[in-house]
């Protein structure tokens, strides 16, 4: 997934910039940040797609930048890299979702399958939950019949009303389907699980 943003957390300045090197030599587009503190502003502020983080620094620690960063973003990647590998830290770093869990020193080959299998991973998932939207949408006003260009605008408001949180009044003559537009919104809303009334 040449282009791919991957942040590069470690304290260690040499460590760091090793991984910029070698990651820019892939293709991807590399952010630094020389701790957990800038870590998390960093994802505060852009979009990554992978963040390849160490466990243990100063402030805050490797494992506070992996549960912000599935906080944030639950489908981007995360890398955690340690010196200071324990049996309870892979297990932790795990269970709060981390892709994988290396210990320094690593292998150049090794890092780069990792990185590109992660990010590889992140792209069918992202790829599965659009598809999964699209049909859905697709779903939600397959009770409406019509292919007019009249009838294609009103379905495009329909789904702009259907992800406001406003209320709609529907009005016209009987039989003219309000009862279906209505249900439609209804279906393609984030309220679909509650009532219908």
């Amino acid at each position: 997934m040449p282009d791919a943003r991957i942040l590069v957390v470690d304290d260690e300045k040499s460590m760091r910039e090793f991984l910029a090197i070698m990651l820019k030599k892939e293709g991807y587009d590399v952010i630094l940040a020389d701790g957990g503190d800038s870590a998390l502003d960093v994802l505060r502020r852009e979009q990554v797609d992978l963040v390849v983080t160490d466990v243990r620094m100063p402030t805050t620690d490797g494992l506070s930048v992996l549960k912000a960063t599935k906080d944030l973003s639950p489908n981007t990647a995360v890398l955690v890299i340690t010196a200071f590998a324990s049996t309870e830290t892979a297990v932790e770093a795990m269970k709060l979702g981390a892709y994988d869990y290396i210990t320094k020193p690593f292998k150049l080959d090794e890092i780069k399958l990792i990185v590109a299998n992660a990010l590889e991973r992140k792209r069918l998932r992202d790829e599965n939950l659009y598809l999964k939207r699209q049909l859905e949408t697709q779903r939600r006003f397959e009770s409406i019949i019509g292919k007019s260009p009249k009838l294609l605008e009103v379905l495009d408001t329909l789904r702009k009303i259907a992800e406001s949180h406003s209320t709609v009044m529907i009005t016209g003559e009987s039989g003219t389907g309000k009862e279906l537009i209505a249900q439609a919104i209804h279906q393609q809303s984030n309220r679909r699980d509650k009532p219908f009334i």
